[in-house]
């Protein structure tokens, strides 16, 4: 309903135009009332009114003024006046203050009703030109962040670019490159549903761009998508510090959200844009070590262990082999990659400070990664702080590496146990599956069941039974649902929260998924064999 305020100072006339007409018929309502154009002014800002039908000729501010006013303080709103006098030069000002139409006493129901029907479709017209303007301005928006990604995308991979067409690409898309950091953010899964591709990482890795916007605010930044999981932010500003303070806010953030986890690193600054490359690949090395480990999730490619650039992905390609075979419970693997690694810096002549840090990032991910309730207290007291103690305060090359044997050693030992424990962890989690179906089964909570950490169960399950922990759980659930449509009258929403699954939409898009058909298809087929 349009609202319309009517400005007159006989009460009469309002009372006469409010009752004259079938506002409703009209899409409008009678929402104020004024004595003369004063009054209509200061009800204004309150009514808000769409359309304002006013006399020409009333004490204190009078019709023209009132359009006046009106069209200099409220453009959008519409102007009816009504007179009397048919002078021309009334005409000439209602025209010149944008008044919608000019309506001769006495006023018959049809000229009123053709004046507010003209202002209606001024109001439409404007409001559909306002439309037009929002999205042409989206679009616009849109495009320009298209191709400013595409020209940093360019220069981040070493496009053949001249110098000349780079920095003309540069001010037409209104970047400013004068001075700037690049981010590497990567997204890493904590499911193991996430780890076998059956979720779409990019709404989170669109929430972690939002995040870090909040936190950096004051700087202008672009993204470069870089897959799924990935992306660069170009960061525009030459204060490394509270940049990667800044970072670190993100990460605390998102810290609290479970289905993710972020690692960010940072290039050193640059001024020259022809230089992106590199700066990007400075933030692909920092955040490699960032990934290693949630102690340092934001990582300053100028804070990096000094590894001759020849000989870092050497080091960090043994450091990842070196993670899974722990992971993996691989003993005699770790230490070969151990041994391989160490011979690779000894031959290097990477400097002792160099190999400790290397240490350290080791012995930071496998406490991280591989520490178990059961094992906590035991390596707490006997190994985990003189180990550290050894790291930070020195020691020969040799002993670096005699110390990291024994330490990887002891973390297999302490997190790993043999093939049947883990067996027998397996099938302790399936049997409480299936005695449990119906209740909430969280990663945490089966976890907690056999004293494990969420991430080791989810890689022990799947090792051992060639799917994943999520999955095995679903089965159940959908096994159970069929016998209860087999069995039972009960309606399916019923059902799905019999099964543990309370959303019956969900329910019937798994049920569908695993079985073929939907819910009461199945029910339907099972009462006709």
């Amino acid at each position: 309903m349009l609202k319309i305020m009517i400005v007159d100072n006989e009460a009469s006339i309002r009372k006469g135009l409010i009752h004259c007409i079938r506002w409703e018929a009209l899409g409008c309502i009678i929402a104020a009332q004024a004595v003369d154009g004063i009054d209509a002014l200061e009800q204004v800002p309150a009514v808000q009114p769409a359309i304002i039908i006013s006399d020409i000729r009333m004490p204190g501010m009078d019709g023209l003024e009132l359009a006046r006013r009106i069209n200099e303080q409220y453009p959008h709103i519409k102007v009816i006046i009504l007179t009397g006098f048919p002078d021309f030069e009334y005409a000439q000002r209602a025209i010149q203050y944008q008044v919608v139409d000019f309506v001769l006493k006495p006023t018959s129901i049809e000229s009123l009703t053709q004046a507010i029907e003209k202002a209606k479709a001024r109001i439409a017209e404007e409001q559909s030109n306002q439309e037009l303007e929002r999205r042409l301005a989206s679009k616009s928006e849109q495009n320009l962040q298209l191709e400013r990604g595409m020209l940093l995308h360019d220069l981040i991979h070493r496009v053949d670019l001249s110098n000349l067409y780079v920095i003309n690409r540069i001010a037409q898309l209104g970047l400013n490159l004068t001075r700037y950091h690049v981010l590497r953010l990567d997204i890493a899964p904590l499911y193991s549903d996430v780890e076998d591709g059956n979720a779409d990482l990019l709404p989170y890795l669109h929430q972690a761009q939002e995040v870090l916007c909040d936190s950096i605010g004051e700087y202008d930044m672009y993204f470069a998508p870089y897959g799924g999981q990935a992306c660069y932010a170009i960061v525009c500003t030459a204060d490394t510090d509270t940049l990667a303070a800044r970072c670190q806010e993100t990460v605390d953030v998102l810290s609290s959200l479970p289905q993710f986890s972020l690692s960010i690193g940072i290039s050193r600054f640059f001024s020259d844009p022809m230089c992106m490359a590199d700066a990007a690949h400075q933030a692909d090395q920092a955040v490699q070590f960032a990934c290693y480990t949630a102690e340092t999730s934001v990582q300053r490619f100028d804070q990096l262990p000094e590894i001759p650039p020849q000989a870092l992905q050497r080091v960090f390609d043994d450091l990842r082999l070196l993670k899974s075979a722990i992971e993996n419970q691989n003993d005699g693997t770790a230490h070969d990659i151990l041994l391989r690694l160490f011979t690779f810096m000894r031959e290097n002549k990477l400097p002792v400070d160099t190999v400790r840090s290397v240490c350290l990032n080791i012995h930071q991910f496998c406490i991280s990664l591989l520490f178990q309730p059961d094992a906590a207290q035991h390596l707490s007291a006997s190994q985990d702080l003189p180990m550290l103690k050894r790291l930070i305060e020195g020691g020969s090359l040799l002993q670096l590496e005699k110390d990291m044997q024994e330490f990887v050693c002891h973390i297999l030992a302490q997190t790993g146990g043999n093939t049947d424990d883990g067996a027998d962890a397996v099938h302790t989690v399936q049997n409480y599956v299936r005695q449990h179906y119906a209740e909430d089964l969280s990663l945490e909570s089966l976890a907690g069941i056999v004293y494990l950490s969420p991430a080791y169960l989810s890689r022990l399950f799947k090792r051992e039974t060639g799917e994943t922990l999520s999955a095995y759980v679903q089965n159940i659930r959908i096994e159970q649902a069929k016998t209860l449509l087999r069995t039972t009258s009960l309606k399916t929403y019923e059902v799905a929260e019999r099964v543990g699954i309370p959303d019956p939409v969900y329910f019937s898009r798994i049920f569908k998924k695993v079985t073929g058909i939907k819910p009461r298809d199945f029910r339907r087929d099972e009462s006709t064999q």
